[in-house]
């Protein structure tokens, strides 16, 4: 017996397909959008300018606009002297985005704030001084007690170790101290690969933990001459 099929049945089934038609083509056009959007955040988000710190850029191959600044002053605790950083800030194009590195402590000017005489640390800004800290004439023992600088320690890239251009931390670096005006700049460790730890552990003394020819190796200094006392390498443990 054949099927015999209504025309309200038929419009009935008009209607589901059109409705069906409709919503596969309303949901292609929301996928189409959702991908567009998306490649465009992904477009977007691949060529933002780019902010760095700590990244000085020495190739020659790149096309660098540079900029310098001075810093805030920071107060040497129980002398007349402050100290100033100064900034090199560059800007620069790096596959399909641009590049800014900023906050590039490449020298320190030292100012005595009683006689207004100043002095830099280094007499050029070829360098980048990764960590400067001063050292004490004696350890906190109360938030409220007074401390006088004795010292200053830095952590400087001299040059670009690795050959890729830049001066960062991925570099070898240099150990250094000078006095708090930033006269006698004299470099302690040079070559190191890692510095962990320069911490200054008593009164008189300083501890610095670095690695360098895959040794990793300590080291004490007397305060205020930074004299190294001791060395030692460190034994290896076995990691598995």
């Amino acid at each position: 017996m054949d099927t015999v099929v209504k025309p309200s049945e038929s419009g009935f089934f008009k209607y589901v397909w059109r409705f069906n038609a409709l919503a596969i083509a309303g949901a292609a056009v929301v996928c189409i959008l959702l991908g567009l959007y998306a490649a465009a955040t992904i477009f977007k988000e691949e060529t933002r300018s780019r902010r760095v710190t700590n990244v000085v850029n020495v190739g020659e191959k790149d096309n660098v606009s540079e900029e310098f600044a001075l810093g805030s002053p920071t107060t040497i605790a129980g002398t007349p002297y402050v100290r100033i950083p100064l900034y090199r800030g560059q800007s620069y194009s790096a596959s399909y985005y641009s590049k800014r590195s900023e906050q590039n402590a490449v020298n320190y000017l030292f100012l005595n704030i009683s006689t207004n005489e100043s002095r830099w640390l280094f007499e050029r800004a070829g360098q980048l001084i990764v960590d400067s800290r001063v050292l004490f004439s004696k350890l906190k023992s109360s938030p409220d007690e007074p401390q006088t600088g004795v010292g200053v320690f830095h952590v400087v890239v001299e040059r670009d170790s690795n050959g890729d251009n830049r001066l960062t931390e991925k570099d070898a670096v240099s150990l250094a101290t000078s006095a708090v005006d930033g006269a006698n700049y004299r470099k302690l460790i040079e070559g190191i690969e890692q510095l962990y730890s320069v911490q200054q552990i008593a009164d008189d003394k300083v501890l610095v933990l670095y690695q360098k020819n895959q040794q990793t190796i300590s080291e004490l200094y007397s305060l205020p001459r930074m004299e190294r006392l001791m060395q030692a390498n460190i034994p290896k443990v076995d990691l598995k």
